[in-house]
């Protein structure tokens, strides 16, 4: 089954002829229950361009996902291409076997590297963004958002370059939400 999706992967993928993205994410395993009551974890690599998942790795437990997603990795070609990953996946080994692999990568920044984070927060507001663009307002779901993106040099944000590798660029993501009221008038 392996062998027939990269054939099939890589046909896809020359008929796209973008550059790829790997979206990396683990879910539970539904209607599998292990004997410690748990769903087993599954981390799969989908490819966005062709819309097809070309590997997974199974977890012993949730936090093994960290464990899971270098593995998972292993599978896969990421030469040139553009990884995605949630929070979880934003750890130094994950981070340099995307780089040995010669991947790009997206990773969100959140609680789990509190340094790196409050660091960079508390440094975002000493730069100026390189670029920044704004989307909206946009009426959706009784909501009315709008969405700013900076993007900033990571090599002037980042304290600690040496542990995360070097060259990284920061997208700063903000949302402004106004809540819709919708008023009934009755007679």
């Amino acid at each position: 089954m392996q062998e027939f999706t990269a054939k099939f992967h890589e046909e896809l993928l020359n008929a796209c002829r973008d550059r790829e993205i790997i979206c990396v994410d683990g879910n539970p395993e539904r209607g599998t229950v292990k004997e410690n009551g748990r769903n087993p974890d599954i981390v799969s690599a989908y490819s966005f361009n062709t819309g097809i998942t070309i590997a997974t790795q199974a977890c012993q437990e949730k936090s093994n996902e960290i464990k899971a997603v270098p593995m998972l990795i292993d599978k896969i070609d990421i030469s040139g291409k553009i990884v995605t990953a949630d929070a979880m996946s934003m750890q130094k080994d994950i981070i340099e076997k995307i780089r040995m692999k010669g991947g790009d990568f997206i990773i969100e920044l959140k609680a789990n590297q509190r340094s790196l984070r409050y660091g960079v927060e508390d440094r975002l507001k000493q730069h100026t963004p390189l670029h920044s663009y704004t989307e909206g307002p946009e009426l959706g779901h009784g909501r009315i958002e709008t969405r700013t993106y900076n993007i900033y040099d990571g090599l002037e944000v980042i304290t600690d370059n040496e542990k995360w590798g070097g060259n990284m660029t920061i997208i700063e993501y903000e949302l402004l939400t106004i809540k819709k009221v919708y008023r009934c008038m009755y007679s």
